[in-house]
């Protein structure tokens, strides 16, 4: 039902930092730390390409406990949630958000956990409504956010994201939008027919 997997291959390149990240990376103290942490995020890198999870949690913890960073941060996240540790995840990716706010793939995994794993809806719609403002053509997002707006009853604002994900090469967004559209309808005809005396 959801596009786009939780965890993508191919990054996007990292949005300017804010100004409060600029000043957090500005205070690390030790340079040496932080040449420890990059050698921890290539070692669980290289973990995770591995499958090994454990590991590679481990080394993603140790790098962002010596300087956190957005990446470090967002491969942990992936990695926990690879472990089943959805609510750790939760936390990691954002903690990766905080650091760097407009960091589309974290947020579109935390809808899509939101959705499909926590259950939370209102969550879920937060974080998709982040990501498509950061890319508005990212068909994909606009697809996942519409199935959620769909499953809670607000047709319209989903007909319009279901629209605009098939502009952005979504075919199967046409279908929904079309269901959508004939749900929409009836409820409407219901409603004219309730209300007639």
């Amino acid at each position: 039902m959801f596009k786009r997997a939780l965890f993508q291959a191919g990054r996007q390149a990292p949005a300017p930092r804010s100004a409060h990240a600029l000043r957090f990376f500005a205070t690390t103290p030790d340079a040496s730390a932080i040449a420890k942490a990059r050698d921890l995020l290539a070692q669980g890198s290289l973990q995770l390409e591995q499958q090994d999870f454990e590991g590679a949690s481990a080394a993603f913890e140790k790098s962002v406990q010596l300087h956190p960073t957005s990446d470090g941060f967002y491969n942990l996240a992936n990695t926990l949630f690879s472990l089943g540790k959805s609510n750790d995840a939760v936390k990691a990716w954002t903690r990766c958000i905080d650091i760097e706010p407009h960091q589309i793939d974290a947020h579109v995994n935390l809808a899509n956990v939101y959705a499909l794993s926590l259950r939370n809806p209102v969550k879920a719609i937060e974080h998709y409504k982040i990501a498509a403002s950061i890319n508005p053509a990212d068909g994909e997002v606009q697809y996942n956010y519409a199935v959620v707006l769909d499953s809670l009853g607000r047709l319209e604002e989903a007909i319009e994201l279901y629209d605009s994900a098939a502009k952005n090469g979504i075919e199967e967004a046409e279908k929904h939008s079309r269901n959508a559209k004939a749900r929409l309808l009836g409820k409407r005809l219901a409603e004219q027919n309730t209300a007639k005396p």
